[in-house]
């Protein structure tokens, strides 16, 4: 009966679009190529290993993976020297099934046709419709927790493969944890004294800002008017028009990128939850980003903008700067810097009306797509070996590197770098590594391990476009503004549940038109009064009282459960 009520809340729950989320690859499979071949068995099942031990079998497990963008980079399972090892080593072969779009509505159809995929990856914590998603499958008894795999099937040195705050950050209210991030940093992997990079983190055209005169672009008019000087003086790259300030696809974070480099807090002076609407604290960030608006610098297609959209447009160089996760665009910068080496991004700090220090959100307990392991999976065991693996050393570094004294070396220093005949193989062939099958699984792919790469040699023209198109490269300096997120645990068995997530609905419905409106207005004078009419109409059209209580009761579990006072950096410093 659980199963059943459940299959009809997910079906409510995932019709929603989904966010989009740090950072991504492109897709491998769509959920109809991988069901042609979902019938079909390996053919290695039950072969004896060379060596003559007894013969060990291969299961099958389909691994669902619910974000389009962020997928697996392999041809075909097996086939390339690194999935071949995992199955040997794990006796596991792997059909990754991607989602052919992101309405959640494959998902939702295998979960009411009681056919639930072994693994499931979807957004992790950041997005609350996957947290109630997964706290309501877990509530039905679906999904297995890690806690009890580890226990069950991991050595201690296996187990300590999953980071300890980690778990605790993304534990239910149960005290369970049921999905387990990438791109999340734990503070087990950074040494003491270093920063996180952030996770968000807005970067401008280092060409044009020089051909500007590299004018300061910290305070809100000044980031503003270097915009409007690129569009007005230097007016066109390659013949296409500059656009003066780019968003995220949709204008999807623009928002709440402003808000923490504009120092807008995460929760008020006693360390409660609250609604900055009401408060009135995102006001200057909303009144920038439509001040850009009104200035021709943010296009109105920036918000039917597609990711590919804006892609297109990094590309081909027509970016000035660019609000987002830059590391997103990568490829697209990649793109650009090949056809033009003086074409790259650098981080900029942009700082409030009161000249504070930016504070942005890193990735520590964030990630950006969580795993789960379903009751139905067949060979949970290898399963969650293979996912320990994943997430230890071993693992980690094969999966980033591949393997010692072959294709990469430690230096002296402590760091990894390539050897210099691999180096050379990837000259010859910029696909070595995909054939290899290296960085193929990113699903739990840890950023701290990417700190003991030696940095790239810059002297090089490979050197350069690797430094200059890295995560490392487009954010380097902005560690001292980057600090934990605030985080939210939630209680799956809260009587009020339901009820909050209806006025969640309610609210986000209203704020979708609503927010467009408000950064779209035209003039000064139409802004003050689409603003001053979400903070009066806000609490009419959803009881925003029950949302703030909950989501205060989650912040609270979520302190009580980190041992901290305060997530805002300001407040907690005190």
């Amino acid at each position: 009966m659980k199963k059943k009520l459940i299959s009809l809340l997910l079906l409510a729950a995932m019709s929603t679009s989904l966010l989009t989320g740090c950072s991504g690859s492109t897709a491998a499979s769509t959920a109809e190529d991988s069901a042609q071949g979902s019938e079909a068995v390996a053919d290695n099942a039950g072969e004896e290993k060379a060596s003559g031990e007894e013969a060990q079998t291969i299961d099958k497990i389909t691994w669902y993976l619910s974000e389009p963008t962020f997928s697996v980079e392999f041809e075909e399972w097996g086939k390339d020297r690194m999935t071949a090892e995992i199955q040997e080593k794990f006796g596991i072969e792997i059909e990754f099934v991607t989602a052919a779009d992101d309405s959640g509505t494959q998902l939702s159809a295998y979960i009411s046709a009681g056919d639930i995929p072994d693994v499931i990856s979807t957004h992790a914590i950041w997005d609350s419709k996957y947290t109630d998603l997964i706290s309501q499958m877990a509530e039905a008894d679906m999904l297995y927790s890690y806690n009890e795999l580890m226990e069950t099937y991991l050595t201690e040195e296996e187990q300590a493969n999953f980071r300890k705050d980690i778990l605790n950050w993304y534990a239910l209210g149960d005290g369970k944890t049921y999905g387990y991030p990438n791109c999340a940093y734990s503070s087990e992997d950074v040494e003491e004294g270093k920063g996180y990079l952030p996770n968000r983190c807005i970067v401008v055209r280092a060409d044009m800002l020089e051909q500007l005169g590299n004018p300061s672009m910290e305070s809100p008019e000044d980031f503003l008017n270097v915009c409007e000087r690129a569009v007005n003086e230097i007016g066109t790259y390659n013949g296409v028009d500059v656009i003066g300030l780019q968003l995220n696809e949709n204008g999807n974070e623009a928002v709440s990128i402003v808000n923490q480099y504009f120092a807008v807090p995460w929760e008020t002076e006693d360390g409660q939850a609250y609604n900055e609407w009401v408060a009135g604290t995102n006001k200057e960030s909303y009144e920038f980003l439509n001040e850009a608006y009104r200035r021709g610098l943010v296009l109105d297609a920036n918000y039917t903008d597609t990711r590919e959209g804006v892609k297109e447009k990094v590309a081909a160089g027509r970016v000035f700067a660019l609000i987002a996760a830059p590391q997103d665009y990568s490829e697209a910068m990649k793109t650009l810097y090949e056809s033009d080496p003086n074409a790259y991004y650098v981080p900029v700090v942009l700082r409030n009306a009161n000249g504070d220090d930016p504070t942005l959100g890193d990735l520590s307990g964030w990630g950006y797509q969580q795993t789960i392991i379903s009751k139905d999976c067949n060979a949970v065991d290898k399963v969650i070996k293979f996912i320990s693996w994943l997430c230890g050393d071993e693992g980690a570094i094969q999966m980033m590197m591949g393997w010692e004294g072959e294709t990469f070396e430690y230096l002296e220093d402590g760091t990894m770098d390539w050897t210099e005949e691999f180096k050379e193989e990837l000259n010859s062939n910029p696909n070595a590594k995909k054939e290899l099958g290296i960085n193929s699984i990113g699903l739990f792919v840890n950023p701290a391990y990417e700190q003991n790469i030696a940095p790239a040699d810059l002297s090089t023209a490979e050197g350069l476009r690797t430094y200059r198109t890295s995560d490392k490269g487009l954010k380097e300096g902005m560690e001292k503004y980057s600090y934990q997120p605030m985080q939210s645990i939630a209680d799956p068995n809260d009587p009020n549940l339901t009820k909050v997530q209806e006025e969640i609905t309610k609210r986000d419905s209203y704020l979708t038109i609503a927010e467009a409106e408000v950064l779209t207005a035209t003039t000064e004078e139409e802004f003050e009064a689409k603003y001053k009419e979400v903070q009066e109409t806000l609490p009419t059209v959803c009881d925003l009282d029950l949302i703030t209580t909950y989501n205060n009761d989650n912040l609270q579990r979520a302190k009580e459960q980190m041992g901290v006072d305060f997530f805002f950096p300001p407040y907690k410093n005190k």
